[in-house]
């Protein structure tokens, strides 16, 4: 038994608002049905996201009945689930018409019985749920559930002889690993299956359950920069990492191996430098390095402000499409030195000439100097025998010393 494994093909999705990015998109699953059609595969399954968004325009729409009538065509039947993106709120959805034109065969549950030469329906609860059929072999899957649904349909996701699981979810343990996204299950939550047929995830990634697969082939064409075919860092030096692949999976008994496909190069370029001038020396440096059909996202951090236009255009000249991002870095501003004799007063300065010499003797004195310095209380005393009048006048005068000493205070903690 040999099978095709797509997900997440986005047919229409027009990217940074191109329209010929939709072409694009489109003729990488054309050739990644080319290919599995050329692997003689017995069957095909679509899981999730055959379209960017769930009403389809006609171009779109035509260029999936294109795709999938070759596989019709050479005798291979399609089991397909919605992805999030391919959902609607109305009871029908662009897949039902496919369905209709006997392209491809919609698993997961449904209102009414659904029965056919490669599907079957089995009655849970007060609905059906839809399977494939190949052989010995049934293919179960239904459409992107919230994670609290899943927990009310996944135990209806059963199966008695072999199996392969269809859905459309990130699984907790491999989107943990180094993928920044939310997930919706975990592993222990999913039923028994010979293979793990997945998608949602973009780029290609495996995991072994005991000797099972759990497969996400990643989408069959660049949908970010995270997917891109190559990363450039320029900081203090260039520094140049291989990117993602894309394509699809052939599944032989339940083993997958993954196919390359060709498609357009994106690249994430990262630029960092102090100077303006260096940006754009450094930026036509990484521009000669890369082919002229690509698409280029790049990231820009200078301290100076750039020409964003001039970089722009500098791109456009190379490259058929280009995204500039532009962020100024933080400078930290650093206050001029302030000598010692324009910070403190004479009072100060010799408390500081004490302090420096350290020891437990000068430590003494410097607490002396402070109270014979500030000596409120004691000359309070002194006066009590004068007049309540002069007394509130002596007290109020070291009131506006208390004053002035806080403010010397905070003065000195500024200057430390």
């Amino acid at each position: 038994m040999k099978f095709a494994h797509f997900a997440d093909v986005h047919l229409g999705y027009e990217q940074y608002n191109l329209p010929w990015r939709a072409e694009d998109f489109a003729n990488a699953f054309k050739n990644a049905v080319k290919i599995a059609i050329s692997e003689k595969v017995d069957f095909a399954i679509i899981a999730g996201d055959l379209f960017h968004r769930s009403v389809p325009n006609p171009k779109t729409l035509n260029d999936a009945i294109e795709a999938l009538s070759a596989l019709k065509e050479n005798e291979i039947p399609v089991f397909a689930i919605e992805g999030n993106h391919d959902k609607s709120i109305r009871e029908m959805s662009a897949y039902n018409l496919l369905e209709n034109l006997g392209l491809l065969n919609v698993l997961g549950l449904r209102k009414e019985r659904i029965e056919g030469d490669n599907v079957t329906s089995v009655r849970v609860e007060n609905v059906y749920l839809v399977k494939g059929v190949y052989k010995d072999v049934e293919i179960i899957g239904d459409k992107h559930r919230t994670r609290w649904q899943l927990e009310k349909v996944l135990p209806l996701m059963k199966s008695d002889g072999k199996s392969i699981l269809v859905l459309h979810q990130a699984v907790k343990e491999v989107v943990d690993v180094d993928l920044e996204m939310g997930w919706d299950l975990t592993i222990d939550q999913l039923p028994e299956a010979d293979y793990y047929a997945f998608g949602h995830v973009h780029l290609h990634r495996e995991k072994k359950i005991g000797e099972r697969y759990l497969v996400y082939p990643g989408s069959t064409e660049r949908y970010d920069s995270r997917e891109a075919s190559s990363f450039f860092f320029y900081g203090e030096k260039l520094e140049k990492r291989e990117g993602e692949r894309k394509g699809f999976c052939i599944v032989e008994n339940f083993k997958p191996r993954f196919v390359e496909i060709e498609t357009r190069d994106l690249y994430a370029i990262s630029i960092d430098s102090e100077k303006k001038v260096e940006v754009e020396k450094k930026f036509l440096e990484v521009l000669h390095m890369i082919k002229s059909s690509a698409i280029a996202v790049v990231k820009i951090i200078c301290s100076e402000t750039i020409d964003s236009k001039k970089i722009l255009e500098m791109a456009l000249n190379r490259l058929k499409h280009a995204e500039i991002n532009f962020k100024r870095r933080e400078v930290e501003t650093i206050s001029k030195f302030v000598s010692e004799n324009e910070f403190f007063n004479e009072f100060e300065m010799k408390l500081l000439e004490i302090l420096r010499e350290g020891g437990d003797v000068n430590i003494k004195s410097a607490i002396e100097l402070v109270k014979e310095h500030f000596s409120i209380e004691s000359e309070a005393k002194a006066v009590e025998a004068k007049t309540i009048e002069g007394k509130e006048e002596l007290v109020q005068e070291r009131r506006e010393e208390r004053k002035e000493v806080k403010k010397r205070v905070k003065t000195l903690l500024d200057f430390v």
